[in-house]
């Protein structure tokens, strides 16, 4: 009982943390609406094309501590199971990607707090991810598609990792990839659209823009 009710206290506090709109508050220090802007991501994507690539890292790197931090304290501070763990990681990313702090409840797309859970509770899985998202980040220059790639590798990577060590799969630790996997893609569903119509627009790096 006493797990039960840290685990349930710990994903709510993962699922307010990770909806606190950060992406949304940047913009709205310059007087922008981000969901009127560009895709109406309230991503570091979107704040990047919009407001300049500095704004965007620092969505991006506030979006990925909001997915460190209750995973974090959960797992120093306490002696849960692999299950609960796993439930606040997924707690704090769909705060992400349904704020409640929003009236629509339309957050981001659970890339960077995602990565922030998968850091902590899958640290092993970090240069994989990153030499995938930087690879086909860089080689078609969809960020999308190198979300969706990073997310979706990481459940063979987990797989064959189990199998080269000869450690069993924790089956709930492969069922939160699969979960996780799929949640990418519901929240990328227009992106896949539109890469599939040829229409996904590419990113490039530029300056920080000015906005009065």
């Amino acid at each position: 009982m006493g797990n039960l009710l840290v685990t349930a206290a710990l994903c709510l506090f993962g699922y307010l943390l990770g909806g606190i709109p950060t992406a949304y508050l940047v913009a709205k220090r310059k007087h922008i609406d981000l969901r009127e802007k560009g895709s109406g991501n309230l991503g570091a994507t979107n704040t990047s094309r919009t407001l300049g690539f500095r704004y965007g890292v620092t969505v991006g790197v506030l979006d990925l501590l909001k997915g460190v931090v209750p995973s974090l304290f959960a797992l120093d501070f306490f002696s849960l199971p692999a299950v609960s763990l796993l439930c606040i990681g997924m707690a704090t990313i769909l705060g992400h990607v349904f704020s409640p702090y929003l009236p629509s409840q339309r957050g981001g797309k659970g890339v960077a707090t995602g990565a922030g859970v998968i850091a902590v509770l899958f640290p092993s899985a970090i240069p994989v991810g990153l030499v995938v998202f930087f690879s086909v980040a860089i080689g078609t220059r969809y960020v999308s598609l190198a979300s969706i790639t990073t997310y979706v590798v990481l459940i063979p990577y987990y797989l064959i990792r189990s199998h080269i060590q000869g450690q069993p799969i924790e089956y709930a630790r492969l069922v939160f990839l699969c979960l996780l996997s799929l949640l990418i893609l519901f929240t990328h569903r227009t992106n896949v659209n539109r890469l599939i119509h040829h229409s996904e627009p590419k990113f490039s790096y530029s300056a920080d823009k000015e906005h009065k």
